[in-house]
């Protein structure tokens, strides 16, 4: 009966999951990525920072403070982009996922599109596109200062991922 009571309660969302899909999904790339940084992923050592949009995390290793940012971003529509449905965030929109980490001042020091789902505007994914997003803050993205164009071929993918990372400035 208790069985038959909890499998309801998590069917009908009563129960709320405590789980962090995209870390589960992307542990490995997260650690490839501090290690980049000269350090070393602990996955008890992380702390979540409430975020509706993403799964973010507080690392304090070594005497400095690291954040993770992990989300999937509405790029289009499925069947293609218009600029009229830019990012639109419906069910039938088409994704990718994305890892950032920022310094404790909210400067980029690693990206990574780590899968894209589209097959508009994979331009988007290119290493020395992304390197431009290095040192940069966060909060460049929500003013609109970030002086980063968009990519041809990628215009749609390229204002989605800088909506997200304007997102993210403490400032918001």
């Amino acid at each position: 009966m208790v069985l038959a009571f909890l499998f309801f309660m998590t069917l009908f969302g009563a129960i709320e999951n405590d789980s962090n899909d995209l870390l589960d999904k992307y542990e490995d790339q997260v650690s490839k990525s501090l290690k980049k940084q000269d350090v070393l992923f602990n996955r008890e050592e992380l702390k979540s920072i409430y975020f509706t949009k993403g799964e973010y995390y507080s690392l304090n290793k070594n005497g400095k403070e690291i954040m993770i940012f992990l989300a999937e971003v509405a790029s289009c529509n499925l069947g293609g982009c218009t600029a009229d449905d830019a990012a639109a965030q419906t069910l039938s929109s088409e994704y990718f996922d994305l890892l950032v980490v920022l310094d404790s001042e909210e400067k980029i020091i690693d990206i990574e599109i780590l899968t894209y789902f589209s097959d508009y505007g994979y331009e988007v994914t290119s290493k020395r596109y992304l390197k431009k997003f290095i040192k940069k803050s966060v909060c460049d993205f929500s003013n609109e200062t970030d002086g980063i164009d968009g990519i041809s071929g990628a215009t749609i993918s390229s204002s989605a991922l800088e909506g997200m990372l304007g997102l993210l400035c403490s400032s918001n």
